[in-house]
């Protein structure tokens, strides 16, 4: 999925695959890769340059509701002090479906904490 996303805004930009790999600064083989599936699992760094040279969303590339295209000048959503703790998460063994599940958990517990407050 993330590859088709990426290959989605893409073509709707009228980027090669050489111009994205460039301005990402990643290898053209690389990109082709995650682009065809050969690769489901690319890193965040990865996927932050790449996110980031399509003007979207990490989320929007993991299959998040959004319309996928932001503005540049906009501040990115992962920041260097992000892209850190995402980073020592995964050394000490975070998966992304740990990460996702974590998420939902934040999620549920938010609308719980909603749904509680509405009741007093």
């Amino acid at each position: 999925m993330i590859g088709e996303r990426i290959k989605e805004i893409r073509l709707r930009k009228h980027y090669s695959i050489t111009r994205l790999a460039e301005e990402a600064q990643i290898s053209k083989s690389y990109l082709s890769q995650i682009e065809k599936g050969a690769n489901t699992n690319p890193s965040l760094q990865m996927l932050y340059k790449i996110a980031a040279s399509l003007g979207t969303t990490i989320d929007y590339l993991i299959d998040e509701k959004t319309d996928g295209i932001t503005n540049k000048e906009s501040t990115p959503y992962i920041t260097e002090e992000w892209l850190s703790l995402l980073n020592q998460a995964i050394r000490q063994g975070m998966t992304k479906e740990d990460f996702l599940e974590f998420h939902n958990y934040l999620q549920f517990k938010k609308g719980l904490q909603t749904w509680k407050g509405s009741k007093h």
